[in-house]
């Protein structure tokens, strides 16, 4: 009897001991899912935050925009100077021209970023939407939306793991409604539409959803 008793003790130890290493394994993939998540949210609240005051900059600073651009825009927005004129640069090789940035040659960059200043007066019809172009083709250009969708393929995969392996992981819900909110508030950066006071709403909404989310999950991965 004690044999079968010691036997059995064994095997719920056992049990006891697989189920904490399963728990460890879907902790260690949510936190590492949760780090790539964050990533990525980080660049889109930055381009949310840098598209909304190029909008605002184009409608109700016009002048100084038109006079001052690059500068002007530089002094409200996240982005340097250097990074604007790449912007610019962008929008009139890819945007307009169709070129694939990759192979658009320094000295064609170089001409597009010294008239960067001149690009503003010339697109001035469509202020607003010029500027909404160049903060987008900026973060095109410094590479931030291929840093931010590398972490956000990174992420998704992970999010499969934890669906297929844990699927009632405690904490899954909560992580996969940031994960679906940073991806929608990146994929609105990238192609904003609507009225500024309804780009303004929706990047607000973005942000005060993700950020009940991250409240929930932050403190539990924190290092």
């Amino acid at each position: 009897m004690k044999k079968i008793v010691s036997l059995l003790l064994v095997m719920a130890m056992c049990v006891s001991l697989c189920g904490c290493g399963a728990d460890k394994k879907a902790f260690n993939t949510s936190k590492e899912a949760y780090d790539k998540v964050a990533i990525a949210y980080e660049i889109t609240e930055n381009f949310g935050s840098d598209l909304y005051e190029a909008w605002r900059l184009g409608i109700y600073e016009d002048e100084e925009m038109l006079d001052n651009g690059i500068e002007c825009l530089a002094s409200e927005l996240s982005l340097s100077e250097d990074e604007l004129r790449d912007g610019v640069a962008y929008v009139f090789a890819v945007n307009m021209a169709g070129e694939d940035w990759t192979e658009v040659s320094e000295e064609d960059k170089e001409e597009f970023r010294k008239n960067a200043d001149y690009a503003f007066m010339l697109m001035e019809e469509d202020l607003f939407s010029f500027c909404v172009m160049v903060v987008t083709g900026a973060y095109n250009a410094n590479g931030k939306v291929a840093e931010a969708q590398t972490a956000l393929d990174e992420a998704k995969t992970l999010m499969k793991e934890l669906s297929e392996e844990y699927s009632d992981y405690e904490h899954y819900p909560n992580l996969k409604g940031y994960y679906t909110t940073t991806s929608s508030f990146f994929d609105f950066c990238q192609n904003p539409s609507g009225s500024f006071e309804q780009v303004k709403n929706t990047i607000n909404d973005y942000k005060n959803e993700a950020r009940d989310y991250i409240s929930d999950l932050d403190y539990i991965f924190e290092e």
